[in-house]
């Protein structure tokens, strides 16, 4: 079998395509085990996104407003 030598750049290039596939199976472990320790809740999910939020009065609602309650 014949060897080829492989550039300096073709290196450089394998090297960052094999770190890159070695971060991407960690992180798939990681999130594996995260998710097997601490399962997603349904219901913490839906709950966050149905709380009302308290709208802010800007100011000049505000003054108007008390301006009606001093007369």
């Amino acid at each position: 079998m014949n060897e080829t030598t492989l550039s300096n750049d073709e290196r450089r290039c394998l090297q960052m395509w094999f770190r890159q596939a070695i971060a991407k199976l960690e992180l798939e472990e990681v999130t594996d085990v995260m998710l097997k320790e601490y399962p997603v809740e349904a219901d913490a999910q839906g709950a966050h996104r149905t709380t009302t939020s308290r709208r802010r009065v800007s100011r000049s609602r505000l003054t108007s407003h008390l301006k009606e309650l001093i007369v």
